[in-house]
């Protein structure tokens, strides 16, 4: 199930950030999520990797969207184009790239790695668009904001 939800990056009407040269820019991406957008296992997108650019870093924050006992985990990675996972592919990661820790309070937090899959990132001749997944549901799902700050930078 796809998130409810979009934003100007997934809809085309803000184009990517580009890097100009090699330094790292950061961009946040944001996402209003509802209560059925926080349940087991729906996946959407949140925003661009550029076409030509690698991942550096990734933080997430949000609102209170677990209102219940901390439980809520999501993945995060290259969306695989079909709204089922994550991408696995060699040139994404292999995996996804890391995932939140479980809140239950408004959060900011750099994801926890998955191994080295950010690292092994390949620039792409396209934009790819960046997925979030729901791998643990909330205790007590609560509509609000999620945001992304993906940094990057051309390779």
């Amino acid at each position: 199930m796809p998130f409810t939800n979009s934003n100007d990056y997934i809809t085309g009407r803000k184009p990517p950030v580009t890097p100009a040269g090699t330094e790292v820019v950061a961009v946040r991406y944001e996402l209003d999520l509802t209560t059925g957008d926080l349940a087991l296992n729906t996946i959407g997108q949140i925003g661009l990797l550029p076409a030509g650019c690698v991942p550096v870093d990734l933080l997430i924050d949000g609102d209170d969207l677990d209102t219940g006992a901390a439980a809520l985990v999501m993945q995060f990675g290259i969306w695989d184009g079909a709204g089922a996972n994550l991408s696995v592919l060699a040139a994404d990661g292999g995996k996804h790239w890391g995932t939140s820790t479980a809140v239950n309070t408004d959060f900011l937090q750099r994801i926890t790695p998955n191994g080295n899959a950010m690292s092994r990132v390949l620039p792409a001749q396209a934009d790819r668009r960046l997925g979030v997944k729901v791998t643990t549901a909330p205790t007590t799902p609560a509509a609000g904001k999620l945001g992304v700050t993906l940094l990057y930078r051309a390779v």
